[in-house]
């Protein structure tokens, strides 16, 4: 029932809910969003006019945020930061609130050798592991509207495929705070590039440009690697699976994204399966997914490695699927980002 009604409510900030209990709740939820909006604006006040206080951790901080409802691709900027201070021989600490395992097992299984807070309170988290350990950077994810916490670059991702959702805030759209707090990001991350348009992605820029001047523009894509079956880790090619009848399922913020990803690699689903971010599969969803695959004929069924991370034992006993391996890479701007991130360390870029 809880994850009908987000989903349910998921699809009404999108505008994609009609009817007559839509007529009903759209006043409702514009209100509320209205009260959402002076809340975050007035939190946001009194830590910017220093009346309440940020606390510094004895490190370096990056924080990767966004302004929307999920699906901005957080993540993989947060495993590409780690990735490059690695390089360095440098110790790293992601932050990370711990609203969902599915993102810190995938964090876990990328980054082994990188240490990972949890917690609430992430400033005592933080304290707390660089007692035990030497951390030369902090890196803030979801970090944005994490107040508390001072940070020496701010980060922002903005999806190309659903940048602002229809403009209006939680819970009468997609947005966590107004386009105009952009302004203070330090760069901003374009996800998702290469599943747009040209003519689109100017535009994009252009209007980032224009709501935050000052910030570097960055722009990054998923690169597909491989895909591994979910029981024993064995690697296929991307290339085995094309014009193939496959089924695929996923639970990320904008679906449509593992859809495109596909069809450049002539990955084209008969069936596929969409769940809110973040949903938790029962076995009975799993085992429909399987008997419907198999009454379609489909020879694979796909996921990407989030969903599979939120309950991979679940998933690998009922299906056993491949899953979608990828990785962040950057089409222009990695000089900035990495300048940036370089310099809080104390190190020469190689460039």
């Amino acid at each position: 029932m809880f994850n009908e009604m987000r989903s349910y409510f998921r699809r009404l900030a999108e505008g994609c809910e009609t009817g007559s209990l839509a007529t009903i709740l759209c006043p409702v939820t514009e209100v509320i969003s209205k009260i959402y909006h002076f809340s975050v604006r007035t939190v946001r006040a009194l830590y910017e006019k220093k009346i309440l206080k940020r606390k510094r951790l004895p490190f370096p901080v990056v924080s990767v945020g966004n302004l929307t409802w999920g699906g901005t691709g957080k993540t993989p900027v947060v495993e590409y930061l780690a990735r490059r201070v690695g390089e360095r021989r440098r110790n790293v600490l992601i932050l990370t609130r711990g609203y969902s395992h599915d993102e810190i097992n995938q964090m876990k299984h990328h980054l082994p050798h990188v240490g990972i807070g949890v917690g609430k309170n992430r400033y005592r988290v933080g304290k707390r592991l660089g007692k035990k350990t030497r951390y030369d950077l902090a890196i803030l994810d979801d970090g944005f509207q994490h107040f508390p916490i001072e940070r020496d670059i701010e980060i922002i991702t903005v999806n190309c495929l659903n940048p602002f959702g229809n403009g209006k805030l939680i819970p009468r759209g997609i947005l966590r705070e107004p386009v105009s707090v952009l302004q203070k990001a330090a760069i901003i991350v374009m996800t998702h590039v290469n599943l747009v348009r040209p003519k689109e992605l100017q535009e994009l820029k252009t209007r980032l440009q224009s709501l935050a001047p000052e910030a570097f523009i960055v722009e990054s894509y998923l690169e597909p690697l491989f895909f591994y079956r979910a029981k024993k880790r064995s690697r296929v090619s991307i290339s085995k699976l094309q014009n193939q009848r496959v089924t695929t399922f996923s639970a990320v913020g904008v679906p449509r994204s593992f859809q495109l990803l596909l069809s450049q690699y002539q990955i084209r689903p008969i069936r596929n399966f969409e769940f809110t971010d973040h949903h938790q599969f029962s076995k009975g969803e799993l085992e429909e997914i399987k008997e419907i695959s198999a009454s379609a004929s489909a020879s694979e069924i796909i996921t990407t490695e989030k969903d599979f991370y939120r309950c991979p034992d679940l998933i690998t006993e009922t299906l056993n699927p491949l899953v979608l391996a990828t990785r962040l890479r950057i089409a222009s701007g990695e000089e900035v980002l990495t300048d940036r991130l370089f310099h809080l360390l104390g190190v020469t870029p190689r460039w």
